[in-house]
């Protein structure tokens, strides 16, 4: 199947997403309604590890939810950016001051491709350490916390909800896969 837009139009553009009305056809034709669809930048998002195998996570408000979530740093990338792996490593100083010399990709999908058009990118940052410069941390617009957790103890905290953000906990998942299989 394959969906041709017949028409666009922006009916909110703000920061950081567009809001799309989209009118499609299909092998049969014009479909009957029409469609919204969310327009951001793509995503970044990184599982940093230190040293000592400890995981840097934050906990920050949430407007969505109005509470306090414990997570994996990451953002959007910048207009200028195209390289998801600079933006990864943008975030992971910005949101805790940490920087990394290995930051590897894991894996890239779209959030929800029945409401999004952008995909997020999975990082996994070895090797941690704070930044004797810190240009970045703390950014002025974020309340972040920091807090560093055994990597043997994310697994088990995806599981009892610890980490309810649903993109950091398949984040996590994923980067614990690709630690534990040694590639």
């Amino acid at each position: 199947m394959k969906w041709k837009v017949t028409k666009s139009t922006d009916v909110l553009i703000t920061v950081p997403f567009t809001v799309q009305e989209v009118e499609l056809e299909n092998s049969r034709g014009p479909m009957s309604h029409s469609f919204h669809r969310i327009v951001p930048p793509d995503w970044a998002n990184v599982l940093p590890i230190t040293d000592d195998n400890r995981a840097i996570l934050i906990r920050q408000p949430r407007a969505g939810s109005m509470t306090m979530v414990l997570e994996t740093p990451g953002g959007t990338l910048d207009p200028d950016e195209t390289d998801p792996g600079v933006a990864a490593a943008r975030e992971l100083e910005e949101e805790t001051g940490y920087v990394s010399n290995r930051i590897t990709h894991v894996s890239s999908v779209n959030p929800n491709p029945a409401l999004f058009s952008n995909r997020i990118h999975f990082f996994l940052a070895e090797g941690c350490h704070l930044n004797p410069d810190r240009k970045h941390f703390p950014d002025g617009s974020e309340e972040i916390d920091l807090v560093l957790v055994p990597i043997d103890d994310l697994e088990d905290m995806v599981r009892r909800d610890k980490i309810d953000h649903a993109l950091s906990a398949l984040g996590v998942l994923l980067c614990l896969g690709r630690l534990r299989s040694g590639k």
